[in-house]
């Protein structure tokens, strides 16, 4: 998926974004995303969802339920617009479930674009589920950005040297090192959670 750091200056802008680049390409639904975020807020954030009901605590689709599925469908519809045409601020306790939520649809630089942006690296949330196909799509990542680094470094070689004409093509350089970076963190945080956190053991027991 494309980043769009370049063309959305603002934080809101980029998770907007992201949202639209997984609805466009993966097909994902508003719906789909807002169950999804749902999740993810009274998982990480509870005490700001005192209002909202956990839609996934309800056993049948009856009237309380289809009220909060539409309360809170109508929250993702403000927020995922720009207040400029009428939607709403995303607030800043929101970022962290709303990324959590794109990448349970398989966003892998929403994290990375974020973190950028105040100069750290960015590592994506280890994905849970199958440990095997987990491992793979590490491994994919590992492969695709490592590959992508590749090209655009040997591109500044092109002509035989390294120096300050390189300057011009030195930005997507370093954003491809820093992806291939985050691939391989990413990696070294599946091993060491599904390795070697399940044998570790409290001295003493």
């Amino acid at each position: 998926m494309p980043t769009s750091a370049n063309r959305h200056p603002s934080r809101d802008g980029l998770l907007r974004d992201a949202l639209g680049q997984l609805r466009q390409q993966r097909g994902v639904t508003i719906d789909a995303f807002a169950l999804t975020l749902n999740d993810m807020v009274h998982a990480m954030c509870p005490h700001k969802m005192r209002d909202q009901p956990a839609i996934r605590s309800f056993s049948v689709v009856d009237a309380a339920c289809t009220r909060a599925i539409n309360a809170w469908r109508k929250r993702i519809d403000r927020w995922s617009v720009d207040p400029e045409d009428g939607g709403t601020e995303i607030p800043a306790w929101l970022e962290e479930p709303w990324v959590a939520a794109l990448e349970e649809h398989g966003d892998e630089v929403t994290r990375i674009d974020l973190a950028r942006r105040h100069g750290f690296l960015g590592v994506r949330r280890p994905q849970e589920g199958n440990t095997c196909a987990c491992a793979f799509a590490a491994l994919g990542a590992v492969s695709r950005e490592t590959g992508e680094m590749m090209g655009s470094f040997t591109g500044l070689l092109d002509d035989g040297a390294l120096d300050e004409r390189d300057a011009a093509a030195a930005p997507e350089a370093l954003k491809d090192i820093d992806n291939a970076i985050a691939a391989l963190m990413g990696a070294r945080e599946l091993v060491k959670q599904r390795v070697l956190r399940p044998s570790l053991q409290v001295v003493g027991d």
